[in-house]
């Protein structure tokens, strides 16, 4: 039995619909399984569930979409999920925990969309493996071992640290060309120019690697069973900490305009919205819903209702 048991269990009653507390929950009907508990925390980290932003703390359990950021003198968040898998982010990183709309036919989620930042994602020692991490750039279908990834707005790194993977490119929420990774190998992309594999990690990347990421850390777990945590409220985000996410790749944002629909009636949020339609032009139909074909049919004159209003008869 994987050591996160009695944690999925107790999130089954804490985290059910993203904006109810979790107090409520256990009178909720519906439940989900956790993306995962924190174990390792050091520096200052932020957790976004629904639209509920709080401080993240040890034994912190996360729901699926959750997005969590970590600041620019995080030492080290780790994240560690019910089927063994560590998910350890560095400093300066945005992700989202078990993204909707990135299973590719016939396999589970990926644990994690990066959007920027250091992640270093551990695969279980035993079995067949994982499907790895997703970004704007890359994908991993399938992940066997431990592969430390650097993304940000111009592209992408990968450095296989042990074990093997598939990787596949993306630019645009496309995929291109598949790569195949194995032991100690290197993947690294600039911009819309396809990436390149080395035998070894270039040594800019080993020197810009966390230094937490250079330890073989034990997972935690199991001792956090049976114990509740209270994170500390934060305010709300604002459109601009949203924006990178609200205007990324499609199946990335698409979500977003039922998850923050209540923040639309906030008139900052929403004049925010309005202003950057391009970028997440699905917010149309939202803000600026289509008129009830009820009400016009009541507003047309007698005798052209309907589909003949406007053509005479």
């Amino acid at each position: 039995m994987p050591p996160l048991s009695e944690p999925i269990r107790r999130l089954r009653a804490c985290v059910l619909l993203p904006a109810l507390a979790c107090s409520l929950a256990a009178a909720a009907p519906r439940a989900v399984e956790p993306a995962g508990i924190v174990t390792i925390l050091e520096g200052d980290a932020s957790a976004l569930q629904g639209t509920a932003r709080t401080g993240v703390v040890e034994g912190q359990l996360l729901a699926p979409t959750a997005i969590v950021e970590t600041g620019a003198r995080t030492g080290l968040l780790r994240i560690e999920t019910g089927d063994g898998t560590a998910i350890d982010l560095g400093p300066d990183t945005r992700v989202m925990l078990s993204p909707p709309g990135f299973a590719a036919r016939g396999r589970k989620t990926p644990p994690l969309y990066v959007l920027n930042g250091w992640v270093k994602l551990s695969a279980p020692a035993v079995g067949a493996g994982i499907v790895g991490m997703v970004s704007p750039w890359f994908g991993m279908p399938s992940q066997k071992g431990v592969a430390v990834a650097f993304v940000n707005a111009d592209g992408a790194a990968v450095f296989l640290e042990s074990g093997q993977a598939q990787l596949v490119e993306r630019r645009g929420g496309k995929s291109g060309a598949t790569l195949a990774l194995k032991n100690t190998e290197f993947y690294a992309r600039a911009g819309a120019d396809r990436g390149a594999v080395t035998a070894r990690a270039s040594p800019a990347m080993l020197e810009r690697m966390p230094r937490a990421f250079r330890d073989t850390l034990p997972r935690r777990a199991a001792v956090f069973e049976g114990r509740e945590v209270e994170p500390r409220p934060l305010a709300a985000p604002s459109y601009a900490e949203l924006q990178p996410w609200l205007a990324g790749e499609p199946a990335l944002r698409r979500p977003f305009t039922r998850r923050f629909v209540v923040r639309a009636r906030e008139s900052d949020f929403r004049r925010s919205l309005v202003t950057n339609m391009r970028s997440h032009p699905e917010w149309y139909p939202v803000l600026f819903p289509p008129e009830p074909e009820e009400k016009k049919n009541a507003a047309a004159p007698p005798g052209r209702a309907g589909s003949y209003v406007g053509f005479g008869r």
